[in-house]
Protein backbone atom coordinates (compact mmCIF):
# COMPACT_ATOMS: atom_id res chain seq x y z
CA UNK A 1 0.00 0.00 0.00
CA UNK A 2 1.13 3.40 -0.70
CA UNK A 3 0.65 6.00 2.15
CA UNK A 4 0.17 9.64 2.82
CA UNK A 5 0.93 10.29 6.19
CA UNK A 6 -1.01 13.08 7.75
CA UNK A 7 0.29 14.68 11.50
CA UNK A 8 -1.81 17.89 12.78
CA UNK A 9 0.33 19.49 14.29
CA UNK A 10 -0.58 23.30 16.84
CA UNK A 11 2.79 23.61 19.42
CA UNK A 12 4.87 20.72 18.38
CA UNK A 13 8.22 21.98 17.86
CA UNK A 14 10.10 19.77 20.11
CA UNK A 15 8.82 17.31 18.97
CA UNK A 16 7.77 17.23 15.08
CA UNK A 17 11.30 16.92 13.41
CA UNK A 18 12.12 13.76 15.75
CA UNK A 19 9.32 12.18 14.21
CA UNK A 20 9.23 13.62 10.56
CA UNK A 21 12.83 11.48 10.89
CA UNK A 22 11.45 8.67 12.52
CA UNK A 23 8.67 8.32 10.09
CA UNK A 24 11.07 9.01 7.15
CA UNK A 25 13.13 5.85 8.66
CA UNK A 26 10.21 3.22 9.41
CA UNK A 27 8.87 4.09 5.59
CA UNK A 28 11.57 4.64 2.87
CA UNK A 29 12.20 8.07 1.02
CA UNK A 30 8.63 7.10 -1.37
CA UNK A 31 6.04 7.88 1.32
CA UNK A 32 4.77 11.06 1.26
CA UNK A 33 3.97 13.55 4.67
CA UNK A 34 1.15 15.95 4.98
CA UNK A 35 1.74 17.95 8.41
CA UNK A 36 -1.54 20.32 8.81
CA UNK A 37 -0.10 23.39 10.91
CA UNK A 38 -2.83 25.69 12.27
CA UNK A 39 -0.03 28.36 12.78
CA UNK A 40 1.78 26.95 15.75
CA UNK A 41 3.05 30.62 17.64
CA UNK A 42 5.18 28.44 19.10
CA UNK A 43 7.56 27.78 15.56
CA UNK A 44 6.31 24.25 14.59
CA UNK A 45 6.25 25.70 11.10
CA UNK A 46 9.63 27.02 11.02
CA UNK A 47 10.96 23.23 12.15
CA UNK A 48 8.61 21.53 9.19
CA UNK A 49 10.12 23.58 6.48
CA UNK A 50 13.80 22.74 7.84
CA UNK A 51 12.55 19.68 6.86
CA UNK A 52 10.89 20.55 3.85
CA UNK A 53 14.34 22.05 2.56
CA UNK A 54 15.90 18.62 2.74
CA UNK A 55 12.92 16.51 2.39
CA UNK A 56 10.70 16.94 -0.61
CA UNK A 57 8.33 14.56 0.25
CA UNK A 58 7.45 16.29 3.38
CA UNK A 59 4.94 18.92 2.93
CA UNK A 60 2.77 21.25 5.01
CA UNK A 61 -0.44 22.99 5.02
CA UNK A 62 -1.11 25.82 7.06
CA UNK A 63 -4.08 26.86 8.21
CA UNK A 64 -4.45 30.75 9.44
CA UNK A 65 -5.17 29.96 13.29
CA UNK A 66 -6.46 26.93 16.19
CA UNK A 67 -9.43 25.74 13.50
CA UNK A 68 -8.93 22.26 15.49
CA UNK A 69 -8.51 18.47 15.14
CA UNK A 70 -11.69 17.49 13.40
CA UNK A 71 -11.00 20.58 10.68
CA UNK A 72 -7.56 19.36 10.21
CA UNK A 73 -8.13 16.13 9.34
CA UNK A 74 -11.74 16.69 7.18
CA UNK A 75 -9.02 19.39 4.68
CA UNK A 76 -6.07 16.81 4.49
CA UNK A 77 -8.65 13.83 3.52
CA UNK A 78 -9.76 16.04 0.95
CA UNK A 79 -6.89 17.07 -0.42
CA UNK A 80 -5.11 14.08 -0.17
CA UNK A 81 -8.56 12.22 -2.19
CA UNK A 82 -8.28 14.98 -4.33
CA UNK A 83 -4.45 14.41 -5.78
CA UNK A 84 -5.33 10.62 -5.81
CA UNK A 85 -1.50 9.73 -5.58
CA UNK A 86 -2.01 7.31 -2.90
CA UNK A 87 -3.60 3.99 -1.30
CA UNK A 88 -4.50 4.84 1.70
CA UNK A 89 -4.17 7.78 4.68
CA UNK A 90 -2.54 7.22 7.75
CA UNK A 91 -3.38 9.73 10.57
CA UNK A 92 -1.36 9.80 13.99
CA UNK A 93 -0.07 12.30 16.37
CA UNK A 94 2.99 14.79 16.69
CA UNK A 95 3.78 13.86 20.09
CA UNK A 96 5.53 10.63 19.95
CA UNK A 97 2.05 9.55 21.63
CA UNK A 98 2.01 7.11 18.81
CA UNK A 99 4.90 5.62 18.00
CA UNK A 100 6.07 5.46 14.24
CA UNK A 101 7.35 1.54 14.60
CA UNK A 102 3.13 0.78 14.47
CA UNK A 103 2.56 2.47 11.09
CA UNK A 104 3.99 -0.41 8.88
CA UNK A 105 1.56 -2.98 11.02
CA UNK A 106 -1.03 -0.86 10.04
CA UNK A 107 0.13 -0.48 6.30
CA UNK A 108 0.14 -4.29 6.26
CA UNK A 109 -3.49 -5.13 7.27
CA UNK A 110 -4.84 -2.65 4.76
CA UNK A 111 -4.52 -5.03 1.89
CA UNK A 112 -7.15 -6.70 3.49
CA UNK A 113 -9.15 -3.90 5.42
CA UNK A 114 -10.89 -0.12 5.08
CA UNK A 115 -10.14 0.62 8.46
CA UNK A 116 -7.04 -0.33 10.83
CA UNK A 117 -6.95 1.38 13.57
CA UNK A 118 -3.74 1.26 16.11
CA UNK A 119 -5.58 0.02 19.96
CA UNK A 120 -5.00 0.46 23.14
CA UNK A 121 -7.46 -1.40 23.97
CA UNK A 122 -7.29 -4.97 22.54
CA UNK A 123 -5.32 -7.60 23.31
CA UNK A 124 -1.27 -6.84 23.44
CA UNK A 125 -2.44 -2.82 23.95
CA UNK A 126 -2.30 -0.49 26.52
CA UNK A 127 -1.36 2.59 27.49
CA UNK A 128 2.52 3.52 29.52
CA UNK A 129 2.62 6.58 31.95
CA UNK A 130 -1.25 7.53 32.69
CA UNK A 131 -2.12 7.80 35.85
CA UNK A 132 -5.64 6.38 37.29
CA UNK A 133 -7.65 9.49 36.60
CA UNK A 134 -6.87 9.39 32.59
CA UNK A 135 -6.49 5.65 32.31
CA UNK A 136 -10.70 5.72 33.96
CA UNK A 137 -11.47 8.34 31.41
CA UNK A 138 -10.22 6.87 28.87
CA UNK A 139 -11.61 3.25 29.25
CA UNK A 140 -14.96 4.25 30.27
CA UNK A 141 -15.20 7.26 27.74
CA UNK A 142 -14.84 4.13 25.05
CA UNK A 143 -16.71 1.84 26.96
CA UNK A 144 -19.31 4.81 27.04
CA UNK A 145 -19.52 5.64 23.27
CA UNK A 146 -19.38 2.27 22.46
CA UNK A 147 -22.61 1.73 24.31
CA UNK A 148 -24.43 4.95 22.83
CA UNK A 149 -23.24 4.25 19.40
CA UNK A 150 -23.23 0.87 19.04
CA UNK A 151 -20.20 0.58 17.27
CA UNK A 152 -18.36 -2.00 18.32
CA UNK A 153 -14.69 -1.53 18.15
CA UNK A 154 -12.82 -0.68 21.14
CA UNK A 155 -10.86 1.80 21.15
CA UNK A 156 -12.96 4.39 19.17
CA UNK A 157 -11.26 7.44 20.37
CA UNK A 158 -7.75 6.27 18.84
CA UNK A 159 -5.89 8.46 16.50
CA UNK A 160 -3.89 6.53 15.32
CA UNK A 161 -5.60 4.92 12.04
CA UNK A 162 -5.49 3.99 8.10
CA UNK A 163 -7.86 4.28 5.94
CA UNK A 164 -7.88 3.50 2.25
CA UNK A 165 -8.66 5.88 -0.15
CA UNK A 166 -11.09 4.13 -2.28
CA UNK A 167 -12.94 3.13 0.97
CA UNK A 168 -12.81 6.72 2.29
CA UNK A 169 -14.50 8.47 -0.84
CA UNK A 170 -17.49 6.37 -0.07
CA UNK A 171 -17.87 8.41 3.37
CA UNK A 172 -19.00 11.64 3.71
CA UNK A 173 -16.81 12.83 6.35
CA UNK A 174 -16.83 16.43 5.30
CA UNK A 175 -20.62 16.00 6.69
CA UNK A 176 -19.90 15.24 10.02
CA UNK A 177 -20.03 18.47 12.65
CA UNK A 178 -18.26 16.33 15.25
CA UNK A 179 -14.94 18.58 16.69
CA UNK A 180 -12.25 17.66 18.83
CA UNK A 181 -11.97 13.78 19.77
CA UNK A 182 -15.36 13.21 19.15
CA UNK A 183 -14.75 13.26 15.46
CA UNK A 184 -12.83 10.51 15.76
CA UNK A 185 -15.85 8.60 17.57
CA UNK A 186 -17.98 10.12 14.57
CA UNK A 187 -15.66 8.59 11.74
CA UNK A 188 -15.43 5.64 12.96
CA UNK A 189 -19.34 5.26 13.52
CA UNK A 190 -19.63 6.70 9.90
CA UNK A 191 -17.26 4.15 8.79
CA UNK A 192 -18.92 0.79 10.61
CA UNK A 193 -21.76 2.26 9.31
CA UNK A 194 -20.85 1.81 5.95
CA UNK A 195 -20.13 -1.49 6.08
CA UNK A 196 -15.90 -1.33 6.25
CA UNK A 197 -13.83 -4.20 7.16
CA UNK A 198 -12.25 -3.20 10.35
CA UNK A 199 -9.31 -4.43 11.74
CA UNK A 200 -7.86 -3.15 15.32
CA UNK A 201 -4.16 -4.04 16.00
CA UNK A 202 -2.79 -3.67 19.64
CA UNK A 203 -0.20 -0.43 20.34
CA UNK A 204 1.29 0.95 23.12
CA UNK A 205 0.15 4.60 23.67
CA UNK A 206 2.61 6.69 25.56
CA UNK A 207 2.42 10.11 27.65
CA UNK A 208 3.38 12.73 25.24
CA UNK A 209 7.40 13.40 25.05
CA UNK A 210 6.91 17.27 25.36
CA UNK A 211 4.73 20.09 24.88
CA UNK A 212 0.64 20.42 26.64
CA UNK A 213 -2.00 17.85 26.21
CA UNK A 214 -4.67 18.86 24.21
CA UNK A 215 -7.32 17.11 26.69
CA UNK A 216 -9.59 20.04 27.88
CA UNK A 217 -13.25 20.14 29.72
CA UNK A 218 -14.60 21.17 26.48
CA UNK A 219 -13.41 17.95 24.60
CA UNK A 220 -14.69 15.70 27.84
CA UNK A 221 -18.00 17.17 27.43
CA UNK A 222 -18.16 16.92 24.13
CA UNK A 223 -17.23 13.23 24.49
CA UNK A 224 -20.00 12.50 26.60
CA UNK A 225 -23.18 14.55 24.55
CA UNK A 226 -21.65 13.73 20.60
CA UNK A 227 -22.10 10.13 21.20
CA UNK A 228 -26.33 10.81 21.74
CA UNK A 229 -26.07 12.95 18.59
CA UNK A 230 -24.35 10.08 16.96
CA UNK A 231 -27.17 7.94 18.12
CA UNK A 232 -30.21 9.67 16.89
CA UNK A 233 -28.86 11.75 14.13
CA UNK A 234 -28.67 10.22 10.01
CA UNK A 235 -24.93 10.32 9.49
CA UNK A 236 -24.17 11.55 5.95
Amino acid sequence: MTPRIVVPTYNERDTIGPLLAELRARLGPAARILVVDDSSPDGTGARVRDVMARDPAVEMLTRPGKQGLASAYQTAFRRVLDEGREDCIVTLDADFSHDPRYVPVLLAAADTHDLVIGSRYVAGGGVDNWGLRRRVLSLGGNWYARRITGTPIRDLTAGLMCLRADFLRTVAFEGLRSKGYAFLIALKTLCHRRGARVAERPIRFVERRGGVSKLSANIVYEGLIEPWRIRFRRLP
